[in-house]
């Protein structure tokens, strides 16, 4: 893998992915819809947009409790990941306001609280079911 070993490039993602996932959020929020997607989708309620903001910013919060995870011996970096996902949500939409083409929707911003919410609850189960095999494998059978 050119140089960078497995456990290097998780390690990476894990510290530094954040920061490249902030700007493809900001890309797809300011630019037309029809650059990003190639077409006009119709006006309306839209479970592709839907999908769309719980997951960038689902992964946003845990990239963000990842690094801080890391970066901070004895925190689960949870509290930070919500509050730079919400936070980034709400920074996004007040960008997207004065923008002609695009529009400030508090409903984005419910998404976002939802996909930030399920993904470090996700994240967090995995870490304590993680926990609990590590703790039945020391202690034998």
């Amino acid at each position: 893998m050119s140089g960078v070993d497995r456990t290097g490039l998780s390690d990476l993602v894990a510290r530094r992915g954040w920061i490249v996932w902030a700007p493809v959020i900001l890309l797809v929020s300011v630019v037309p819809v029809s650059w990003v997607f190639g077409f006009t989708p119709h006006a309306g309620w839209s479970l592709s947009g839907d999908i769309g903001h719980v997951f960038e910013f689902g992964l946003f919060a845990v990239l963000v409790a990842l690094a801080r995870a890391r970066a901070v011996p004895g925190s689960t970096g949870l509290l930070a990941g919500a509050l730079a996902g919400i936070g980034y949500g709400v920074a996004i939409e007040l960008i997207q306001w004065p923008i002609p083409y695009r529009s400030a929707d508090p409903r984005d911003v419910a998404l976002d609280v939802v996909g930030v919410t399920c993904a470090l609850a996700l994240l967090w189960a995995v870490r304590r079911r993680r926990v609990a095999v590590v703790d039945r494998r020391a202690v034998g059978p």
